[in-house]
């Protein structure tokens, strides 16, 4: 099979489409042909070396795709040609990827192939941060970073589907074009406007409720600032880390900036601070089918698609990296498997 191996930490350039063996499944685990992948801000920092949760070298790297079910192992009673959407630790840069059975999902019948690869991720991670830990009311007010990514959009469109009043920043015209596109009641330009002054504006001073952060630093500070009484902030990511390359003192400066919580700061002002990290969740089949049935309920109920915004092959797979480590991608980057 087609894949890509990563041998080493570096840039996009690392990353380099090769022959591997195919692999075989064993008990309890289904092989799955790839037709799809999606790509996930953390497969960068994988690539740098700068991600907890990947691997130990030489590796293929990837979280999600989808695909069809090509054979199953021993014990395990799934249909050859059943189409799934993958989560996983790694190994979806590739034509062929062996998953336990729990973590070969349903897919999603009426949508294309690049909407279920740009699925599961992002919308899991939106709907575990606002349902199962903000526990979202209908009148709250959302304030999502970063809203014209993967997971702001998702986190948009549940949130507003839910009924609550979203806001959320975004760096570009085209982006802020697509924040508009979902419906969202205000869409600020971070680069040209201090989003905390807007918010306080647009709120009339009040602040948020729950806030969705991805970004880290003073993009979390200040999304602190913006919590009202009762609020809610989720840190679900740390983009914001935008480093080079792992080196002790860029590592030290980095995680010396990590977002934590001040106890005596949180009773003054009564706000809670939770993060959560999807992957971990992986060790708690239960815990992600559950949450998977909530969220594809809700989904089809209101009629919400992944927001895909960029089309590009596996062979593209430097490119890729490039184009969303510039910040310059909407939505979600899908690469197609088969041509």
């Amino acid at each position: 099979m087609r894949g890509v191996m990563l041998r080493r930490h570096g840039g996009p350039e690392s990353l380099r489409l090769t022959d591997l063996p195919d692999p075989s499944p064993g008990p309890g685990q289904v092989l799955v042909r790839v037709k799809a992948i999606g790509l996930n801000y953390a497969e960068v920092l994988s690539r740098k070396g700068l991600y907890g949760w990947a691997p130990k070298r030489p590796y293929v790297p990837g979280m999600e795709a989808f695909g069809e079910i090509a054979a199953a192992g021993p014990g395990v009673e799934r249909r050859e040609g059943e189409p799934v959407i993958v989560g996983t630790q790694h190994g979806a840069y590739a034509e062929l990827i062996v998953v336990d059975q729990a973590q070969a999902l349903p897919a999603v019948g009426e949508w294309s192939d690049e909407e279920n690869a740009a699925f599961a991720v992002n919308y899991m991670t939106a709907w575990v941060a606002l349902h199962r830990m903000a526990r979202l009311r209908p009148d709250d007010t959302v304030l999502v970073q970063a809203a014209a990514g993967g997971v702001g959009t998702a986190a948009v469109q549940l949130a507003r589907h839910f009924g609550c009043s979203v806001y959320g920043t975004a760096s570009a015209a085209e982006k802020l074009a697509l924040l508009h596109e979902l419906g969202i009641d205000g869409a600020i330009n971070y680069g040209t406007t201090d989003f905390e002054a807007e918010v306080r504006r647009l709120t009339g001073g009040r602040g948020v409720d729950v806030v969705v952060e991805v970004v880290g630093g003073e993009v979390f500070r200040k999304s602190v600032r913006l919590l009202a009484p009762f609020g809610r902030i989720l840190a679900v990511g740390f983009a914001g880390y935008n480093l080079k390359m792992w080196n002790p003192l860029s590592w030290y400066r980095t995680w010396r900036d990590v977002p934590k919580a001040g106890i005596v700061e949180m009773s003054e002002r009564s706000f809670g601070i939770m993060a959560s990290h999807l992957g971990y969740l992986l060790k708690s089949p239960e815990l992600v089918r559950e949450a998977w049935d909530e969220l594809t309920a809700f989904v089809a109920e209101h009629s919400i698609r992944p927001v895909v915004g960029h089309v590009m092959g596996l062979e593209d797979i430097a490119e890729a990296h490039r184009l969303m480590e510039s910040r310059r991608s909407r939505g979600k980057i899908v690469l197609r498997v088969d041509g």
